[in-house]
């Protein structure tokens, strides 16, 4: 297991819960792969930030929705020292979807992150499919609701999103 700094905001019971949760899913699963940052903190009533640290929030209470968080902000380090490659498949997924909804809780608040989180929610559900199997990560993601649009799309319009993935970011799907 590649080795993660695991850091409380406030220390709080929740915090501390949420911390606990976290390291079982370590030690359960096999997550190696797909870690890219080893710096996480968990914040209470946080929303999930990838950078500079990766920051949780406490409020997943259950082990897929942490699972989930976790893998998501993981996947937003593809975009670090790669910001040519990232405008570039962002302007390809534009054509694909020209009419991306841009206002949450549809899309990503405008259109960057719309379009970037095509690909990080598509690598998301591909993650927890190889860990939890197809049906699992299809409930997990279909049932976040946040960028509701952009995980249908994740799910109904797969092979658009993961041949953008593959061309621009093949390290991350062909691993």
């Amino acid at each position: 297991m590649t080795q993660i700094s695991i850091s409380l905001k406030n220390n709080t019971e929740r915090e501390q819960t949420a911390k606990e949760l976290l390291e079982r899913i370590l030690n359960k699963y096999n997550l190696n792969r797909w870690i890219l940052c080893k710096d996480v903190v968990i914040e209470q009533d946080a929303t999930g930030k990838a950078f500079p640290i990766i920051r949780l929030s406490a409020w997943k209470d259950n082990e897929e929705g942490m699972m989930a968080q976790f893998l998501h902000e993981q996947f937003h380090w593809i975009e670090k020292d790669k910001e040519e490659q990232m405008n570039i498949a962002i302007s390809e997924l534009k054509n694909l979807f020209p009419n991306a909804p841009m206002d949450k809780p549809e899309g990503g608040g405008n259109e960057n992150s719309t379009y970037n989180h095509l690909m990080i929610c598509r690598l998301e559900f591909l993650a927890l499919k190889e860990i939890l199997g197809e049906e699992t990560a299809t409930r997990i993601v279909s049932g976040n609701k946040n960028y509701t649009w952009i995980r249908r799309m994740v799910i109904e319009r797969a092979s658009n999103i993961d041949q953008v993935i593959r061309k621009h970011f093949p390290e991350v799907i062909n691993q």
